[in-house]
This record gives C-alpha cells, structure tokens and sequence, in this order.
C-alpha cells in the first residue's frame, strides 16, 4: 500500500485553442480536488486515533506535478517518503504485520474520491464557472 494518491488526466484533455481562462478555471478545480483529498486523509488522524505529534498530518499535503497532475502524499520537510507513514497506513512494519492493523487513511480517501465523482465535477464546474466570469 502506497502512501500517496496520484490525481491524473492522460489524452487531449484541452484543445490547444483553449483561452488560458478556462485553463486557469480547470488548474483551479484540480487544486481543490487535491486539497479535499488530502484533508479526507488527514481526518483519521486526530488525537487519540493517529496522531501523537501531528506531524504525520502536517506532512500530509497535496502538490502539482505536471500541468494536470496532483499527487496527495506523506513527505517531510526535506522532501523524503516518512518512515513511519507506511506502517500507520499499513499496520506493516519491515514487511511484518504487527497488532496495529493500520488506519488506511489514502486507501479510504481513494475509496471515497472515487465513489463520489458527482463531487469532483460540481467542484470543477464550480471553478470553471468562477474563471469564466
């Protein structure tokens, strides 16, 4: 189980022609998307249930990495995967399952997201309509 949720659009989803306003409308909502979803992963993740320091929510955040793509993931300052971030999702420890069973926070956040596309396009819509006028 991985600990990152990759957002991504392959094919022609923009004609070249397209006015940088809609783009910019289009950026907008997958931002949002993003944001939402890594707060849906940080929910679990209240004191007493995951979270002792609160830097494993703090490390969760949402970032572009192409033009149409986000990834939602658990990094540290420097930039590096956190240790520990497989073993709360996962319950895994070196491999070895513990008697932690794990919160899967991005595996329920996935799991959400993916059921609830009504969402997703009313927040685009909402975006797009916002640049537009």
């Amino acid at each position: 189980m991985a600990t990152s949720i990759t957002i991504t659009k392959t094919g022609p989803l923009l004609d070249a022609n397209v006015s940088a306003t809609l783009k910019r409308g289009i950026r907008a909502g997958i931002f949002e998307v993003g944001t939402d979803i890594a707060a849906s992963v940080q929910e679990p993740l209240v004191n007493g249930h995951g979270r002792v320091t609160g830097n494993l929510r703090g490390s969760i955040t949402s970032r572009q990495f192409s033009d149409l793509g986000y990834e939602v993931r658990s990094r540290s300052d420097t930039g590096e995967p956190l240790v520990y971030a497989y073993w709360v999702e996962t319950g895994k420890r070196r491999g070895l399952q513990t008697r932690f069973r794990g919160y899967q926070m991005f595996q329920r956040a996935a799991a959400k997201w993916n059921s609830s596309r009504s969402r997703i396009a009313k927040i685009m819509l909402t975006n797009i309509k916002q640049a537009l006028t």
